[in-house]
């Protein structure tokens, strides 16, 4: 049976790292931002209606209780003691004035809208999931393109997870430090890459090889010509009825905007980046040939790291795409050796990790560098800002330790991709006194440690591992 709240638009649920929340907690919350963004920018609304907050014990929320200026009924008192019917529901008429919330008008429904977008594109749909008005009064993302940044999750990663319901994925919002999972039937059928930076997912077609660009929260999807167009004579003779083989052969291992209405995606098999445009009919190869990790999407350019330079895929229209120097690395790390290097958003700023191996048995070396656009260099900097980076081979993760409490400060965490479990790949790396621990998995199969976070440090690590998400069909 439909959830009258969820208006038909939503197939998400709310949950914190301990608790579920239902339905109705979800009203809670929208409500409750909504009507804090009315008393912080619109003062002639906030005169009309006060904001009283209620510890709600069982689930751990501040529930907002409505009152409006006429009321005279006395608004309950930090101690009063909640009724399991919901007694002191805001829209409760025995305590509270009654006000049909539903009819706010276009003004203050659309001031709460454009609030809520331009802070989360989750909590926007969550608004518009209330009720039929209240989508006729803010913008339908379905009528703008998956590319439109406006409705981005940027703040919102994909978990890794095991044995989860078919097409069901976990998100955790890594600026609020709040999870949310949600029914993604899109998934079926498909390899599942991603997030991008933008909070975009990467989809390939095990059938058709179609590569589709699905937006998880407004479930608006792209859908880009076969990627098989980018392979070789060669590859396609050798892969023909070898499924397996061709997946391994497309799996995506970076994407993202490389300009307003460009895609680039990179595909490390094939040693190929390419870009697109919604309506293009063909791929267009920007790079063959060089070895690249990792790629990412920062401030709506795509940029790549090689053995020796940070390039960024360029798109003027006078000349055809490529890669070019944005700057040189100190150092050409060596593939040999184990070196790897890692690009990370890290507070605004694209990063740049250097980790040197000096061989398997030698204790690995961090520099972290910003990458200055205008100067065309690295700049050594000491530490991370006070946040703390999760890398990967493929994926990187800046987070701030006032979200996640058992996160320390300028300290790197490793994933556990293969080249990242080395014998002296410690973790995590304080990069302050250069202090790092032996790392300890709670189990392995073949030297492959198995999945089962043990904390926030281990989930965060997980996400950032490089892997193939096949959805569940079944």
């Amino acid at each position: 049976m439909a959830n009258p709240l969820l208006g038909g638009e939503s197939s998400t649920q709310w949950y914190s790292p301990s608790t579920r929340l239902s339905a109705h907690h979800k009203w809670y919350v929208t409500v409750r931002l909504s009507l804090q963004f009315i008393s912080q920018s619109s003062p002639p609304i906030a005169n009309q209606t006060q904001l009283f907050l209620r510890r709600d014990w069982t689930n751990q929320l501040q529930i907002p209780v409505l009152e409006t200026n006429r009321s005279t009924q006395q608004i309950p008192t930090w101690e009063a003691k909640r009724a399991r019917s919901c007694a002191l529901c805001p829209l409760d008429p025995v305590h509270h004035e009654w006000r049909d919330w539903t009819n706010l008008g276009d003004g203050p429904a659309g001031l709460i809208a454009d609030g809520l977008l331009t802070n989360d594109v989750a909590d926007y749909m969550c608004f518009r999931a209330v009720c039929r008005t209240w989508r006729l009064w803010s913008t339908d993302p379905r009528k703008h393109g998956v590319l439109d940044r406006r409705f981005h999750p940027r703040q919102w990663i994909m978990l890794r997870q095991k044995g989860s319901p078919a097409c069901r994925r976990d998100f955790m919002n890594v600026s609020a430090g709040y999870c949310r999972y949600v029914n993604l039937p899109e998934l079926r059928g498909h390899d599942v890459f991603g997030p991008t930076t933008e909070g975009l997912l990467v989809l390939l077609d095990r059938t058709t090889w179609v590569v589709r660009i699905l937006n998880p929260f407004t479930r608006q999807v792209l859908d880009l010509p076969p990627a098989t167009t980018l392979l070789s004579c060669n590859d396609l003779e050798l892969t023909d009825f070898r499924n397996n083989l061709r997946r391994d052969l497309l799996q995506v291992s970076g994407a993202g905007l490389a300009a307003d209405s460009t895609i680039a995606v990179h595909f490390r098999e094939i040693r190929t980046v390419a870009i697109i445009k919604p309506g293009d009919v063909k791929w267009t190869v920007v790079d063959r040939g060089r070895s690249i990790l990792p790629a990412l999407s920062f401030a709506g350019r795509f940029y790549c790291a090689t053995t020796e330079a940070v390039m960024v895929v360029e798109t003027s229209t006078d000349q055809p795409p490529r890669l070019a120097i944005v700057a040189k690395l100190n150092r050409p790390f060596s593939r040999m050796m184990m070196d790897t290097v890692h690009l990370v958003e890290n507070d605004g700023e694209l990063t740049l990790v250097d980790r040197e191996c000096k061989g398997s048995r030698n204790p690995r070396k961090y520099e972290v560098y910003r990458v200055d656009m205008h100067a065309r260099k690295i700049v050594p900097v000491h530490g991370l800002g006070g946040r703390a980076v999760f890398i990967g081979i493929e994926l990187a993760l800046s987070v701030s330790p006032s979200v996640f409490s058992s996160v320390n400060a300028d300290t790197i965490y490793l994933g556990f991709d293969e080249m990242l479990r080395g014998y002296m790949d410690y973790s995590p790396i304080n990069l302050m006194d250069g202090t790092s621990e032996p790392r300890r998995f709670k189990g392995s199969r073949n030297g492959v440690p198995l999945y089962g976070p043990q904390g926030v440090d281990d989930c965060l690590s997980w996400s950032v591992t490089g892997y193939r998400d096949e959805s569940n069909d079944n």
